[in-house]
């Protein structure tokens, strides 16, 4: 990595990635890391328990895949 140059964290919820100094990180007790990029993914993800598969406004990490390639 380039000197300056700082990795965009990738949002654990939604899959998007954000600027660094947004959202909100979060240190678990076993030492992994949850990266959320909004207080919407915070309360989907923590609150309301909610599988990121099943919820409609998330975009699919594998249909971004698919219209890079194209």
């Amino acid at each position: 990595m380039l000197q300056g140059e700082i990795k965009m964290p990738r949002c654990t919820f939604c899959k998007q990635n954000y600027e660094f100094p947004r959202g909100l990180t979060i240190i678990l007790n076993d030492g992994g890391l949850l990266h959320l990029c909004s207080s919407k993914c915070k309360k989907n993800m923590l609150n309301l328990e909610r599988d990121n598969k099943k919820v409609k406004w998330v975009v699919k990490a594998d249909s971004e895949e698919t219209e890079k390639k194209e």
